[in-house]
């Protein structure tokens, strides 16, 4: 008998396949130097046995850092640092060759000088493969070099250079961003962003912290942090924000006050819920706050399964396809590998924001879901309720779903045809089918 397998499903059992990644111990350097004087950092670098014969090679670079702490190596033309370690380090070898399985050593020698100053300095040791020598590595390896001057006070300040809450949408978290900059001579660790949100009579509604940062700020480098308080629904009014970046000594470096205005009120994002699915039952899965709702049919599934319905950021949605254009709404249903057996009946309530971006004509808004094994939205046919600020559609398609604002001649007509049962497959079946054709065929 042959098999036949919809691509769709293949697609969801093929991973990536594991990338080899280069292997090294002493992977860090933090310890205190006096001036004039000298260190060494023995790194050995290493490949799988499985892997090819590969050359890499090991760099001295300057050490920057991504607005979300994340260490980087700059190359020399942008490493203008005062607290650069970089000119300091010299390597015993800045190629070598790596059978499989072969370890060998690099030594870093670390000489600063005598009128270095105080504080820290800094750099990064690079070590990656060289291209076309070998295809064993897909990753590369920063080895981050933190260097104390023995003997000097470090200056450990810093000051907030923005305070932003941003735009404002209703289901979507509240985000407020405030980036810092280090402005002495030293790193810290575990800094902690604090935010305090209170209303226009100064009674607190949130406050909420960042969990201590696990890379430490570099001097000279800004990085942002980003706090989402949770809120319940807010009404229409003012509100002050204000932000402390704390040491882990509770000393605050810095803090800052902002306000922003709320034109009408606020609802946040749902929370998460779940429900379980029997074949042989309906069963209705409802959002926390009754936002959105999923009606699933007798029948709808083919074995019983953990269906979840939760929050999605507007952030994360692919864009939307020509004609039509975003909505503030979205969300995701997950649970299931395929499709459903049954169509099931999606509920949602248009917010303000929403009707707002359709120019005031709900007829606009559709419900659509991304199709990941079309790369695509589909955009449904959607029944609108006005007085209530309901959409309805149905489907067997659970995905992320948004509303979309598209009028009737660009809306993509829905073509979703319930896969009989039999078809209607989990990955992990599928999985066992082409395992079992594999052992058949002595493979």
């Amino acid at each position: 008998m042959t098999i036949v397998i919809p691509a769709f499903l293949i697609l969801m059992l093929v991973g990536s396949a594991p990338v080899s990644a280069i292997s090294v111990s002493g992977a860090k350097y933090m310890n205190s130097i006096s001036p004039g004087g000298t260190d060494i950092q023995k790194m050995t670098v290493g490949i799988g046995g499985d892997e090819d014969p590969t050359d890499v090679m090991v760099e001295v670079l300057g050490f920057g850092q991504t607005k979300d702490l994340v260490y980087t190596s700059l190359i020399p033309v942008n490493d203008r640092s005062p607290y650069s370690a970089r000119t300091f380090i010299t390597l015993d070898a800045n190629t070598i060759h790596l059978e499989p399985g072969a370890r060998k050593e690099v030594t870093a020698t670390i000489t600063i000088p005598k009128n270095i100053g105080g504080g820290g300095r800094y750099a990064i040791i690079y070590i990656h493969a060289i291209p076309g020598k070998g295809k064993s590595f897909t990753t590369a390896v920063n080895v981050p070099v933190l260097v104390t001057v023995s003997g000097s006070s470090p200056t450990e300040t810093g000051n907030i250079t923005r305070l932003d809450v941003g735009n404002v949408t209703i289901g979507q978290p509240i985000s407020i961003i405030t980036s810092f900059k280090n402005t002495g001579n030293y790193h810290y660790y575990h800094t902690v962003n604090v935010v305090t949100l209170t209303n226009a009579n100064g009674n607190i509604i949130a406050r909420n912290s960042t969990p201590p940062s696990v890379y430490a700020i570099i001097p000279g480098n800004a990085v942002e942090f980003t706090v989402k308080p949770e809120v319940k629904d807010l009404p229409a009014g003012t509100y002050t924000v204000n932000s402390k970046i704390i040491l882990e000594n509770g000393r605050v470096l810095d803090e800052k006050t902002t306000t922003f205005e709320l034109k009408e009120s606020y609802i946040p994002p749902s929370t998460e819920s779940s429900i379980t699915l029997s074949p042989g039952s309906p069963g209705t899965l409802t959002s926390p706050d009754g936002r959105y709702s999923v009606i699933f049919p007798q029948g709808a599934v083919i074995g019983d399964v953990v269906v979840v319905l939760k929050p999605y950021s507007r952030d994360n949605l692919h864009p939307a396809p020509e004609g039509a254009r975003l909505g503030t709404t979205c969300f995701e249903i997950t649970g299931l590998s395929g499709l459903l057996s049954k169509n099931a009946t999606v509920r949602v309530t248009y917010s303000a924001n929403d009707l707002a971006l359709a120019g005031g004509d709900a007829s606009q808004l559709k419900l659509a879901y991304w199709d990941t094994a079309q790369g695509t939205w589909v955009i449904l046919p959607t029944q609108l309720t006005a007085q209530n600020m309901k959409l309805t559609s149905t489907t067997n398609h659970l995905s992320v779903w948004a509303i979309l604002i598209s009028s009737p001649k660009t809306t993509i007509p829905a073509t979703e045809t319930p896969l009989p049962a039999m078809l209607v497959v989990t990955a992990l079946s599928v999985a066992a089918i082409i395992s079992g054709c594999i052992v058949r065929q002595g493979k």
